[in-house]
């Protein structure tokens, strides 16, 4: 808003729109006005005219036109035109008319002021007597015009006249000039004093005091040269400019022509025009300097300073007017406040910031904020402050909502920021620090506002690594913790906010969501927030996907590494259930499915890997893949060509594996039957053998039941060539079949042959059928499932039915010893859904419990949680029906339930269930248990059962006194029953279990000192005899077990435990319990199927298996410690010449040993080796560990076979990786490290294995980089810092030399071995520190730039295609941490700007036939990566040195640097050079004495400039609209010189 206006414009008077009038001129000029102007010609009435002749009343000339003409236009225009006309008819007094030189120009007479009779008479315009006469001979009238519609005008009401009117003034009054409103009016530009001084006014007209001129009105003074007759003016007429007297004698065409006809006249005569409207233009240029003053500030009172904002609120009065009295005391937040109360428009608002923050600026540069005088910073302080204040009110208005007028606050606040911040009136640094971190900082009530806020300045934050970034993360966390919430559904409008935020985001500015360390935890939470089925945004978040995982994993999508992630993949389904999100995750870790498919195979067929579950889980993986397009018959079919199985294990695991597959279709037996015969079939007996190649073989190994007739056709005919006869292997099945018949009970037809064998039975018909083939297995599998099955589900589905057939536990169990010997879990499972709806409690009680025991086989078959959600739905059931004999089905369940992922809560609650029906069931209830107990308990023990019983029945609680009187005296008895054959020793242990529902805690506590009084008791039975009973009926746990398995810390029970002290004789316990073998025992316990004897039944023995599971799978850390005192008791004993009756002695000990510390070392290596290498300085125990090792590496070692270090890298792959790195950790333990001796061997350790570690390097082999991290800090570190060392020197150079001794590729080989080394160790995290980017890392990479710098094409190509993307790597690795220090920020800046450097290279070197933008993103992420991490004042100077250099946005990105409104900004200078005169003389061309007689200037030969440039320093807050009340020439704060403004 502004009063002035603009340059070059003449202000035109101010009107009003008021009726059909656009201008109403005060009543006193009007009244002057009609005084002396008639009325207007063409304003006439609307009645007829007379056209009689009338009398002529003057003797003036009669003119030209018969007829009156009719005038229109302005008032203006008529009046001139009046005057021009009464002036000729006033020329009547010269002498004759023909005397007028019509060719000469006419300046009319002056006007005199209207008090003052004019000597040539009226000059007002009017009716002359020549034109009255003129209308007497006029024709006949025509009719009359329609008269112009005019409306009334609005006119005033008279004031009221006062009563007593005031005295008039009778004082003479001084003579004033009064100029005419009509006249027209003119800017004088300051030519008044000139003027006035020199007492001349001939140039245009009258000029006023005010700097307006009026156009030929000039008052009578008596000096004008109009006010002077002669008679030259009388005749010529007066000029301004005497015309020159020139005669021409001549034609001037002789002259010009002869310049024209010249080759360069055109030119010659364009050049005078040209320089003519120059030096027009120069002539008229303002070059006065600039009179810039910002406006004062007045004080005021409170009243005036309100009454001023009013003011300033008011459009109508201009800026101009307010400029003269700002007052003060308005400023900073007062000066917001005052604006938003006022509702002071946003432009006017502005302008007021400015005019207080020019003074503001002003007052700190003349003296600091304390008083002290300053030299600079003052202007800088001020801003800060400033923004500060801003922030403030803009954050109290948008969060007061309590405000009445809250909306409209809220707008007027934010639209007075944003026009702040985009006149650069704020400190945007500052600013937009302040927007980001109160999004970050921010909950979720107050998000909405910050996210509006902050989507106002999208574009300046979006555009800046240092907001951008932070501001994408924002958002992106918001999400995911609104996504999480609880109250999810309230916060629904929000989340889709923010889901829309992010979906434009991803498109617009993908480079923002480059933050490796959090992307991890927030990818999945933002890729559900994508829009389903749009192709550009799930392209955009893979490709930021891809960014993200090369800056965490330099190396993970190599295809060695991908190979190690599957295997560790496929490990873990050994140790915890599978998922059902897994196949599709195995399927996205590499590109190459064939390699992966390859890998699949090669870790089931792994004698490494122990376990039936990794059949089944490599049948579900291929299984899945197979619907995604991978051909899995192919893929097994190669393997069988290229691998070549040895050992009998990995072909019975492939054998299984394939008869899986072609059950369910997955594997083609004709394209196996066609590839066998392409290979040349079979023709020897030997290739069907057990021992045969697994490729023929398998063969005879196939699934008949899953075959078509044509199929087995076929089969039997390539077999009968290798002297194979089918019909002996259908009758080896069928007498099976028969013998399975006889021990399950089931009818025999007549005829059948089997009745005339004796029966076979069931524990050694399970032993022939687990010592047969794959067919066989296969073939009884069907048919138990045919007939347990299907016989029940060919029945009606109606209600009374639906249960199908009821099974006697005895047969299920039967039938599930057959399946298990035939390891056929999917028929298993199949049996297992048939009797869901079961109603024997005992049957569906162990259905629970084969579900338990092999968890992990259902779980790969997808149908653990199905079959368990069945049977807590029948156990509900039955809950209502059966209450009293729920018990053995609800304790199965509530053990399984700890099991299901996911049903926590579900297995806490039933075991609560399971307490209250032990509670509340007492034993003497009327069932065979509680009959026969009573009848074997003595009288006093009757007395003892119904004192507990009574105590349970009551809900009473016992004291721990009185529950310990009833431990000893139930404990006395059952010691007493040991090694009897009555059954006392249930009866007792029962009553144990009974006790121990009183006070769980305390009984467990008081079990565990009894267990340790047992273990050193020799006169006893084994623990085989003890333990497994008391586990069994409940009162005996496996934490309490293992409490009596460690060393004595001072305290009781298993949570009081500490590692054992070294001693030269073996732990402390050892030395008490190696006569009674007790921690061989106990392990021993562990390790050996339980058999049924008179204590135990044959489902006991079956759970009692489940816990000897679980204590391996659940308690790793209790076996290891059990392992180490087991075997430092093992020792001690043969220590002491005490060889009898050693358990570790029995060689089935010694193998199931080994295969329980090949599961340890499967489920945690490192920790299995640090608890040996604890064990490993005692001598007793070294040689036998050392021999495990080497016998888990290498399975047909023996104890005199040594390992080197050679050996163990030669061996290592991905299956053999966590033995290796025990056996690699045991051998680089030293003993003793305290002694010089000790380092000595330690570092000769360490020599050996470097080397060792290069033979591998060289010979490619980098399997067994994995186990790198598992080593200590000291060898790690070492090994890492000669491998890097090694990389470097590989690095091509122009200052280096390439090596000799290796070809190109053999170097870039080798450098990518190096860094494999290098990723794994650091990757594993066992270095004890994190790595640091180090200076020759950055000068390597420099070394990069200036080859690509280079014109070495070849050297350019070797960086491009591969040394530039390992460097990269490299860099990668050690830019996770980041160390604040001054070394390490120097280190990161010269990093940036050599990337800075790498990017604009890789740019020229991108053509169609080098393509370098993959490459080049990959530098651009890594210079993202590491700015993120660098302080402000680096960052900063990267950017000084740099913006000078490029304007590329990718580097104002990275360094976070906008240029700011106007620093760019310069300043020209033109100076003229000297040029000789000769050379001027000399130019060709230039025409002798310029054109007809004209300057050499008007023809461009001023002599030639130079242009210089400075900076032009652009202060925002000067720059003001109306910055002073008075108006100069050139008041503006810019001057107008510098745009070589003229004058108008």
């Amino acid at each position: 808003m502004t009063s002035r206006p603009p340059l070059g414009v003449q202000r035109q008077p101010a009107r009003k729109l008021s009726g059909t009038n656009l201008s109403q001129r005060p009543a006193a000029a009007a009244a002057r006005q009609r005084s002396y102007v008639p009325p207007s010609p063409i304003r006439k009435e609307t009645t007829f005219h007379d056209f009689s002749p009338s009398e002529p009343t003057s003797d003036a000339p009669q003119p030209r036109l018969p007829a009156v003409q009719r005038r229109g236009g302005s008032r203006l225009k008529l009046e001139l035109s009046h005057d021009s006309a009464d002036g000729i008819a006033h020329i009547g007094i010269s002498e004759s008319p023909n005397t007028i030189d019509s060719s000469k120009p006419f300046t009319p007479s002056r006007m005199m002021p209207p008090t003052e009779p004019s000597e040539l008479g009226d000059m007002s315009p009017h009716l002359s007597a020549h034109v009255q006469a003129a209308e007497s001979d006029a024709p006949l009238p025509m009719p009359a015009r329609r008269p112009r519609f005019t409306a009334d005008l609005p006119r005033r009401d008279a004031p009221p006249t006062q009563a007593n009117p005031p005295k008039k003034d009778a004082r003479p009054k001084p003579y004033t000039i009064e100029v005419p409103t009509a006249a027209p009016r003119y800017q004088t530009h300051g030519k008044s004093e000139t003027h006035a001084r020199s007492g001349s006014s001939t140039a245009g007209g009258h000029h006023g005091a005010s700097g307006v001129g009026y156009a030929d009105f000039f008052p009578w003074t008596g000096n004008h040269p109009e006010d002077q007759f002669s008679e030259g003016a009388i005749r010529n007429g007066l000029f301004d400019k005497a015309p020159i007297a020139q005669t021409e004698t001549s034609s001037a065409k002789g002259v010009l022509f002869a310049a024209l006809k010249h080759k360069s006249g055109l030119v010659a005569l364009s050049s005078v025009f040209t320089n003519v409207i120059g030096q027009r233009r120069h002539s008229g240029q303002i070059t006065t300097p600039t009179t810039f003053k910002p406006p004062p500030r007045v004080t005021l009172t409170d009243t005036k300073k309100a009454a001023w904002m009013r003011d300033l609120a008011n459009p109508a009065i201009p800026l101009r007017r307010l400029s003269r009295t700002i007052p003060h005391g308005i400023r900073g937040r007062a000066l917001l406040d005052q604006c938003l109360s006022k509702n002071v428009s946003t432009d006017r608002a502005v302008w007021l910031a400015k005019c207080v923050g020019i003074n503001e600026i002003r007052s700190f540069k003349r003296k600091g904020p304390n008083g002290a005088l300053i030299v600079g910073g003052g202007e800088s302080k001020f801003h800060k402050d400033w923004t500060i204040i801003v922030e403030q009110f803009v954050e109290s208005v948008v969060f007061g909502f309590e405000e009445p007028e809250w909306r409209r606050n809220v707008g007027y606040a934010i639209r007075l920021a944003t026009h702040l911040y985009a006149e650069n009136l704020l400190d945007r640094e500052h600013f937009l620090e302040w927007l980001v971190q109160s999004l970050e900082n921010s909950d979720q009530t107050k998000l909405p506002m910050w996210m509006l806020l902050t989507e106002i300045y999208w574009k300046d934050l979006l555009r800046l690594r240092k907001y951008g970034r932070r501001l994408v993360l924002a958002l992106v966390r918001h999400h995911h913790e609104v996504q999480a919430h609880p109250d999810r559904d309230i916060y629904q409008p929000l989340l889709s906010k923010l889901a829309l935020l992010l979906n434009t985001l991803i498109v617009s500015s993908p480079d923002n969501f480059v933050f490796p360390n959090a992307w991890p935890k927030y990818r999945e939470s933002l890729k559900t927030c994508l829009a389903a089925g749009d192709p550009v945004r799930s392209n955009a978040f893979m490709a930021i996907n891809h960014r993200n995982e090369q800056l965490v994993a330099s190396a993970n999508r190599s295809q060695p590494a991908s190979r190690h992630i599957f295997v560790r993949l496929l490990d873990a389904t050994l140790q915890a259930p599978m998922g059902d999100e897994l196949p599709v995750q195995c399927w996205g870790i590499a590109k190459d499915k064939e390699a992966l498919a390859t890998t699949l195979l090669e870790w089931c067929t792994s004698l490494y890997r122990p376990g039936i579950a990794k059949v089944f889980v490599s049948s579900r993986i291929f299984k899945h893949w197979n619907s995604l397009g991978l051909d899995s018959t192919a893929t097994i079919l190669r393997f069988l060509d290229t691998d070549a199985l040895e050992e009998q294990g990995q072909k019975d695991a492939l054998y299984h594996l394939v008869c899986e597959l072609a059950r369910c279709k997955v594997f083609s037996v004709p394209r196996y039957i066609r590839w066998l015969v392409a290979g040349g079939g079979l023709r020897d007996p030997r290739d069907v053998l057990p021992e045969a190649p697994a490729a023929k073989r398998l063969l005879v190994e196939l699934p008949i039941h899953a075959l078509t007739d044509e199929h087995k056709n076929m089969r039997a005919g390539m077999l009968r060539r290798a002297s194979y006869r089918v019909s002996d292997e259908s009758k080896n099945t069928d007498m099976a079949i028969g013998y399975l018949k006889q021990a399950l009970g089931l009818p025999i037809e007549e005829d059948d042959p089997i009745l005339q064998r004796k029966p076979v039975a069931l524990s050694k018909l399970a032993k022939r059928i687990g010592a047969g083939s794959r067919s066989l297995k296969a073939e009884i599998g069907c048919w138990i499932r045919n007939g347990f099955v299907l016989s029940g589900d060919s029945k009606g589905k109606g209600p009374a039915e639906e249960q199908g057939p009821e099974r006697l536990p005895e047969t299920f169990q039967a039938v599930r010893t057959v399946l298990e010997a035939a390891e056929d879990f999917s028929m298993l499972a199949e049996v297992l859904k048939s009797l869901a709806w079961q109603c024997n409690v005992e049957t569906l009680s162990a259905a629970a419990d084969t579900i338990n025991r092999h968890f992990f086989a259902f779980s790969a078959l997808g149908i653990a949680k199905p079959l368990f959600e069945n049977l807590r739905k029948r156990l509900q059931s039955l809950a209502r029906e059966q209450q009293n004999s729920i018990r053995p089905l609800l304790a199965s369940l509530a053990c399984l339930a700890s099991r299901i992922p996911g049903n926590k809560e579900l297995a806490v609650q039933l075991q609560k269930d399971l307490a209250m029906v032990d509670r509340h069931n007492p034993v003497d209830a009327c069932s065979p248990v509680s009959d026969s107990m009573a009848l074997r308990l003595q009288d006093d023990d009757v007395n003892l059962q119904e004192e507990i019983e009574k105590n349970l029945a009551s809900g009473t609680s016992l004291d721990r006194n009185t529950m310990d009187r009833l431990f000893q005296r139930i404990v006395q008895r059952l010691q007493s029953c040991w090694g009897k054959a009555d059954d006392n020793q249930r009866a007792y242990s029962r009553l144990l279990t009974r006790l121990r529902i009183f006070d769980t805690q305390h009984f467990d506590s008081v079990m565990t000192k009894w267990l340790c009084y047992v273990r050193t008791l020799r006169n006893r039975p084994s623990i085989l005899r003890i333990y497994p009973l008391l586990v069994s009926v409940g009162c005996l746990t496996l934490p309490g077990i293992f409490a009596t398995t460690s060393e004595p810390t001072g305290g009781q029970g298993a949570s009081m435990q500490r590692p054992p002290a070294p001693n030269p004789q073996g732990p402390q316990v050892v030395q008490n319990t190696y006569r009674t073998r007790y921690m061989q025992e106990v392990l021993q316990l562990l390790l050996t199927p339980v058999q049924p004897d008179g204590l135990l039944a044959p489902e006991e023995c079956y759970r009692f298996s489940i816990l000897q599971d679980q204590a391996s799978r659940e308690n790793a850390k209790d076996m290891l410690g059990l392992i180490r005192l087991a075997l430092a008791e093992y020792y001690h004993s043969r220590a002491q010449n005490d060889f009898e009756n050693l358990p570790l002695d029995d060689l089935g000990v010694q193998d199931r040993l080994l295969g329980l510390i090949k599961q340890l070392v499967l489920k945690d290596a490192q920790g299995v080796a640090r608890a040996l290498v604890i064990r490993m300085q005692d001598s007793h125990v070294g040689d036998w560990i050392e021999y495990l090792t080497t016998k888990l590496l290498i399975p047909t070692a023996d104890r005199d076979t040594q390992v080197t270090f050679d050996q163990v890298l030669e061996r290592t792959n991905e299956f053999t990786l966590p033995f290796c790195q025990v056996k690699l950790l045991l051998s680089l333990a030293s003993n003793d490290q305290n002694t010089p001796e000790g380092r000595g061997l330690q570092q000769s350790l360490l020599d050996l294995f470097v080397k060792a570690m290069d033979k591998a390097i060289d010979a490619r082999n980098i399997s067994w980089i994995g186990m790198l991290s598992c080593l200590s800090p000291e060898i790690t570190h070492d090994v890492k810092n000669r491998a890097q060392v090694r990389f470097l020197d590989l690095l091509p150079s122009l200052r280096g030399t390439a090596p000799t001794d290796r070809t190109p590729d053999q170097c870039l080989l080798m450098a990518r071995n190096l860094l494999s080394v290098i990723d794994a160790i650091i990757r594993g995290g066992s270095m004890g520190r994190q790595p640091q980017l180090v200076p020759v890392m950055v000068d390597k990479l420099a070394d990069m730039w200036e080859v690509l710098a280079s014109g070495d094409a070849e050297a350019k190509g070797l960086v491009v295609d591969g040394w530039l993307t390992l460097l990269l790597d490299l860099i990668t690795l050690h830019t996770q941490t980041f160390d604040s220090s001054k070394q390490s920020n120097e280190v990161r800046s010269r990093a940036l700007i050599v990337c800075a450097g790498l990017i604009q290279e890789l740019d020229a070197l991108h053509g169609p036939d080098t393509d370098t933008r993959t490459l080049r993103n990959r530098v651009f992420d890594l210079a993202c990566l590491l700015v993120d991490n660098v302080a402000d004042e680096s960052r900063a100077m990267c950017a000084r040195a740099l913006k000078d250099t490029t304007s590329d946005p990718r580097i104002r990105y990275i360094f976070s640097f906008a240029p700011t409104p106007g620093e760019n900004l310069m300043l020209s200078h033109k100076d003229r050079v000297a040029t000789p005169a000769a050379a001027t003389a000399a130019r060709p061309g230039a025409p002798m004495g310029g054109l007809l007689g004209t300057p050499g200037s008007l023809w461009g030969l001023d002599p030639p400039t130079t242009e210089r440039l400075s900076v032009f320093h652009f202060k925002q807050w000067d720059i003001l609209s109306e910055p002073t009340p008075n108006v100069g020439e050139n008041d503006t704060s810019l001057s107008l010189g510098l745009f070589e403004a003229r004058k108008v």
